[in-house]
């Protein structure tokens, strides 16, 4: 039954084409009248190939047919032309990256002469973290701008993630993160902009971060762990 079943996704998943927009159409409106039978509340509804449609439950990417028969829990995979792949379901959560750098959710660490974008969920009680956090200069040398997306590890509520929560209130929310990186302390704080060390925390559960740091790529693809400067140059292709 399993392998049928994953045979099913992958002549579904072969058939990809770019996620279009949320217009209601006959096919999508008799979907969403099966999962309300079916008591299941779904957030958004979207086509994504003329066999696959993608579901948004409670935050959460679910995959069907046409019909709404058959439920796919996973990933979305396409392929484009040269046979390069792009995880469907990760690349919403880049958007979601940039939409936190753009309203102040995220801490960015722009490049002067910006070639690139690297997201990191991370953690400033991390050694790694702090690691890759002293070679921020280079990467931004090299072009590349940092996103920084809060993951404290310890959870909601506890010292790590309340003084995340103070950096991203301080007045210059780059210093701040600068000295929680070293050891140092930094005034609590509470304020709006602090809600993105909860919307991190979130985000990263959705994502499925496992540790810190974890990079994201522009298109969503995610490397858990460290890279060296070297290694992130070329996961995001940045000629020098």
């Amino acid at each position: 039954m399993l392998k049928k079943l994953s045979i099913i996704s992958l002549a579904l998943l072969s058939g990809l084409v770019h996620a279009q927009t949320t217009k209601p159409d006959a096919e999508l409106n008799a979907i969403a009248a099966k999962m309300k039978l079916r008591h299941i509340e779904i957030d958004k509804i979207q086509r994504l190939s003329p066999h696959l449609v993608e579901l948004s439950i409670k935050g959460e990417r679910v995959y069907t047919t046409s019909d709404g028969d058959i439920m796919l829990f996973g990933q979305a995979i396409q392929f484009d032309k040269d046979q390069r792949p792009t995880n469907l379901t990760t690349a919403a959560y880049w958007d979601r990256v940039a939409e936190m750098a753009d309203d102040g959710r995220a801490i960015v660490y722009k490049a002067p002469k910006e070639k690139a974008k690297l997201s990191v969920f991370t953690d400033v009680t991390c050694g790694y973290c702090q690691t890759l956090h002293s070679q921020i200069p280079e990467l931004n040398a090299n072009g590349v701008t940092v996103i920084y997306v809060a993951y404290p590890r310890s959870g909601p509520d506890t010292p790590s993630f309340n003084n995340m929560r103070a950096a991203w209130c301080a007045q210059n929310p780059q210093e701040s993160l600068n000295a929680l990186f070293i050891g140092a302390q930094v005034p609590g704080a509470s304020c709006a902009k602090a809600e993105g060390v909860n919307a991190g925390w979130s985000l990263g559960q959705q994502v499925g971060v496992q540790g810190t740091p974890t990079l994201m790529i522009p298109g969503g693809q995610v490397f858990t762990g460290y890279r060296s400067v070297a290694d992130i140059i070329k996961l995001l292709g940045v000629n020098g």
